[in-house]
Formats: structure tokens, C-alpha cells, sequence
């Protein structure tokens, strides 16, 4: 890690100062400045609340490299078994169970100043007739801060920004019942505009995500819904269905075919790199998982080449297990990632949505026209040609292939024996749960870089399975075979708002560390 402390980079907005009137009729246009752009100009293009989204798009995940690094990459993406840092530099680090409180800040403090700041700014700003806009701001505001709230748990929301002397938490259960009543109102909105304004975009010269199509945003908001309603089926299984079943049948549809996936484009003056680009070449902080190239290379999958580089190693790739002490750089010649300058950071794959149902479908919901078994394949299938990877014929009817064995080429106390028994072949006279293993397992193939979601399906299912850390340093807070629930609090919150945070912890129901399980975390057979 070569950038690796907290970035407070705080932005505001000038306020316009309005002096007394002066002694001419002409001293308003006299004293104006005519290179700055006026209330009434803004109001007319809609500058002044769309200015506050491309922030909000931007801050889902950060492309900025030493602001994802911390608030993604150092966490989620390791704790997920997609990535694994071969920096001999860190000492005792959250890979090994460490909880570095400068590693864990990230996420909950662009929460605050960039998602719930700027979602207040238009709410604020708009006017009755640009609710189309309050409504993508609801969108957003729910995609970055469902993120949140599944990495820390309780979080101040519905209280934000009432101006108390602090800001009281709101449980999980209240938290996600938002949710869902926020992507009710931004539907409703937005499927009336399209049919009142057909063809219109004037959110385009703010988006980054969908060239300012509402008829897209209407399939993210979907197929959020329906990723939010499968994130709490073991703690609310009736409420999962019934929001599921609304989001399959909402005419508007789900991200659903190639070209359909939410990415941070670089379109209307955005330029960036892409974070992981920059931390796995110009910093070489994050390499290929140990648990990534075990199924993978089990399935004889070509998505490897697609997602990372050759090793050093017989030139084949080469993952590092988590948790290690890794204290000289032996590991610095293992696989990069397969990512570009240019790749655009992933928000959501259209793919999930097949996986969704597909597990939607094993329940025995109603997931419209198919089967557990056709939305599984499709969603493999989509997967495939949306990495522009060609399938091998034989693919979905491997019913041989499991995971491998691991074997670190460098040190042999390493090596691991498979923890996946799972085949890729669709079988009706499997069990519920092998069925559902095969799911998530090729769900979480093909989200990948998207540790964050990765990660939070792995708590609440269990899969795929990963290899557990070697060594771990959280000095009895996170068990090995349990692997890490949630990230504490940041400590600059804890100074701040310390009488929010014990409200915080209180709904937590739990001890304020890394072993402690979310409300939506009950499946009986994942491990505590």
C-alpha cells in the first residue's frame, strides 16, 4: 500500500452573498458577474440539484485508488475469497483478522458527506416537477448506503441531518423497511414520468451510469429490490418473497441482457482510472485469491484469463490464501488482476439477476416464466458473454469438476485441501442446499469484482466455501471458522457521536467488533 491513510477530502458549495439593493434600477446587473452562472440559469438546466448526483454515482465505489482501497478492497474484496493482498508491509491487518481502525472508516464517512449529504441537497432543491430526479437520488441513496449498513449494521438514516446534538442509529430492520418503501416512491415516479414523457432524458448530462435512461434506471431499481428482498430471507422470509414476486413482476423488468449492467462510465467529463488497476500494478497491494483459483481451475473455467494475469509460477496463475503473516515478498510474483486503466468500476451485473431468481425459483416463489434450473444456466450463459469469454460447450453439463486442492508454490504449510464438493451440472434430484450451493457458488463467479456483494452472500449462505485464514490475530473476537460478520465502527465516530454509536451497538445486539453477526445474518447452518 503505497497511499494508504484516510483522505478527508471535504467539498462545499459557494453560497451566493445577496447585498442590499442598491441606488440604481441597473445595480444588480452592474454588480453580477457574468461568467458565474445564476440561480435562475442553474434552475432552468437543472444544475442545481443534478449536480449533486454524479457525486452520489461516483462514491458507490470510489476510482479513486487509495479511497476504494480502504473502502472496498482492504475488506470486502478480501473477506469475499476473490482477492488477497501480498504486501509484506502491513503487519497484523484485516486479512488476518486484524481490525485496523485506519483501514475501516472509508465506507461509513462517504456514506455521510457524499450519499446521504447530497441525496438531502435534492431533495431540498427539487421542485414538484423535477421528482424524477428526488427519485434516481432514492436509488442511489439506497444502492450506496444497502452497502453500508451490510458492512457496519445499525447506521444513522432516517435521523440524518435533523440537526440533534447527536444522531441517533436505526436498526437494520428499520433500515431495509426504508429501503423498500424508497424504491417503491422512486418507481412509482419514475414509470410515470416514462409515460407521461416518452423518449425524454433530462437527466442525461448527469448520469454515469445509463446516458440519462429512466427505462434502465427502472430495471436497477428492480433488480436492487430484489437483491435487498434475498439478503433478508432467513430473518424475514415473508417479507422476502413478497418484495421478490413485486420486483419480478414489475412490467419495467430487470437488468437482464448484455449491455444491461450498472458501470460508472466516463461520459460527461469524467476521467478516471480504475481503482484496481492502479492497486494491483502501481501498488501491486492486491493479487489473485487462493479460494479463486481453486474453483476456478476445479471447472476448468477460461473466465480465469478474463479476470486475471499468468504468475511467475510455470506460467499458469497462482492465488495467495488469506490470512497469512507475510513478512518478506515472496508473494509479489503471484497473479495480478486482469483490469485495465479504462475498465469501468461494476456497480451491479445484469448475470444476478438470473441467479436471483433462480434461488427465488428453488424456494418455490414466483419468479415469472422458468425454472431454478433455466434461470441458473442463463445466468451463467449471460455471465460468460458479458465477459466476452466464448462458453465451452460442455460447460453447464460438468457434473465431474469440483474445486482443487490448494498448493502454495512457495511455502507448503499452506497448502489446503478443497472445501467445495459442488459440481457446475444442474441436478433436480439434488438436495435444496447442493442446489442452492451451486447458485451462489456461480454467483459468486460471475459478480465478480463485486467483493462487497460477494461477501455479504457468503454470510448469509455460506458459499461458496472459503479457505479460512491461517493465522488470526483478532485475539478471540472473530472465530477462524466463522470469518469476519461485520467491520466496527469508525473510531472518528465513536469521538463524535459517541452517544449515536451506543445506540448503534444496542441494536446491534452485539459486542462492537468483527465476530459479531447482522440482523439479516441467521442462517442456521453458517457458522457464528
Amino acid at each position: 500500500m503505497k497511499t494508504i491513510f484516510k483522505q478527508n477530502t471535504l467539498w462545499a458549495c459557494a453560497a451566493c452573498l445577496l447585498i442590499m439593493s442598491g441606488c440604481t434600477k441597473e445595480f444588480q446587473s452592474l454588480n453580477t458577474d457574468p461568467s458565474k452562472v445564476t440561480q435562475t440559469q442553474a434552475t432552468g438546466d437543472l444544475q442545481n440539484i443534478g449536480g449533486f448526483l454524479p457525486d452520489m454515482q461516483e462514491n458507490i465505489a470510489s476510482p479513486v485508488d487509495y479511497i476504494y482501497q480502504i473502502q472496498q478492497n482492504l475488506n470486502a474484496d478480501i473477506f469475499s475469497g476473490y482477492m488477497a493482498s501480498p504486501d509484506y508491509g502491513f503487519g497484523p491487518n484485516n486479512a488476518n483478522y486484524f481490525m485496523r481502525y485506519d483501514w475501516n472508516s472509508q465506507a461509513f464517512d462517504l456514506g455521510n458527506q457524499h450519499i446521504m449529504n447530497n441525496w438531502k441537497q435534492v431533495k431540498q432543491k427539487a421542485r414538484p416537477q423535477d421528482q424524477h430526479f428526488v427519485a434516481i437520488a432514492l436509488i442511489l441513496k439506497v444502492e450506496a448506503m444497502h452497502r453500508i449498513t451490510d458492512i457496519y449494521g445499525p447506521i444513522p438514516y432516517s435521523q440524518y441531518g435533523t440537526g440533534n446534538f447527536y444522531v441517533p442509529y436505526d436498526s437494520q430492520q428499520a433500515i431495509y423497511s426504508q429501503f423498500f418503501k424508497e424504491l417503491d416512491t422512486a418507481v412509482n415516479v419514475l414509470s410515470t414520468y416514462v409515460k407521461t414523457y416518452p423518449g425524454a432524458t433530462p437527466f442525461k448530462a448527469f448520469d454515469l451510469f445509463y446516458n440519462g435512461d429512466y427505462k434502465q434506471w427502472l430495471k436497477f431499481a428492480n433488480t436492487l429490490r430484489l437483491r435487498l428482498a434475498m439478503r433478508i430471507v432467513y430473518v424475514d422470509p415473508a417479507t422476502a418473497q413478497a418484495q421478490a414476486e413485486k420486483a419480478v413482476a414489475d412490467p419495467n423488468g430487470l437488468l437482464s441482457a448484455v449491455g444491461d449492467d450498472a458501470l460508472l462510465n466516463m461520459t460527461n467529463g469524467l476521467t478516471y482510472q480504475n481503482a484496481l488497476w492502479n492497486i494491483t500494478n502501481a501498488y501491486q497491494d492486491i493479487s489473485m485469491n487462493a479460494t479463486m483459483q481453486s474453483i476456478l481451475e476445479g471447472y476448468s473455467d477460461p473466465r480465469e484469463g478474463a479476470y486475471f494475469l499468468k504468475s511467475g509460477y510455470n506460467g499458469g496463475y497462482v492465488g495467495i490464501r488469506s490470512g497469512l503473516d507475510i513478512t518478506t515478498p515472496v508473494y509479489i510474483n503471484f497473479s495480478l488482476l486482469n483490469v485495465s486503466a479504462g475498465t469501468p468500476m461494476q456497480i451491479m451485473s445484469a448475470a444476478e439477476s438470473y441467479f436471483l431468481r433462480a434461488e427465488g425459483a428453488l424456494r418455490g416463489w414466483n419468479m415469472g416464466a422458468g425454472t431454478a434450473q433455466s434461470f441458473y444456466e442463463q445466468g451463467i450463459t449471460m455471465s460468460f458473454q458479458d465477459k466476452g469469454v466464448p462458453m465451452p460447450a460442455n460447460y453447464l453439463t460438468n457434473a465431474t469438476g469440483t474445486e482443487n486442492n490448494y498448493v502454495d508454490p512457495v511455502d507448503a504449510t499452506n497448502n489446503i485441501a478443497a472445501l467445495n464438493n459442488i459440481t457446475i451440472a444442474w441436478s433436480n434430484g439434488a438436495t435444496f442446499q447442493q442446489n442452492l450451493q451451486r447458485i451462489i457458488t456461480q454467483k459468486w463467479i460471475a459478480i465478480y469484482p463485486d467483493g462487497q456483494e460477494a461477501w455479504s452472500d457468503f454470510r448469509r449462505t455460506g458459499y461458496p466455501k472459503i479457505f479460512p485464514v491461517k493465522v488470526n490475530h483478532s485475539g478471540g473476537t472473530i472465530t477462524t471458522a466463522g470469518f469476519v460478520k461485520r467491520l466496527p465502527y469508525p473510531s472518528d465516530e465513536l469521538a463524535t457521536n459517541p452517544k449515536g454509536v451506543a445506540t448503534g451497538v444496542t441494536a446491534l445486539g452485539g459486542a462492537d467488533n468483527g465476530g459479531t453477526r447482522l440482523w439479516w445474518d441467521k442462517n442456521p447452518l453458517v457458522a457464528n
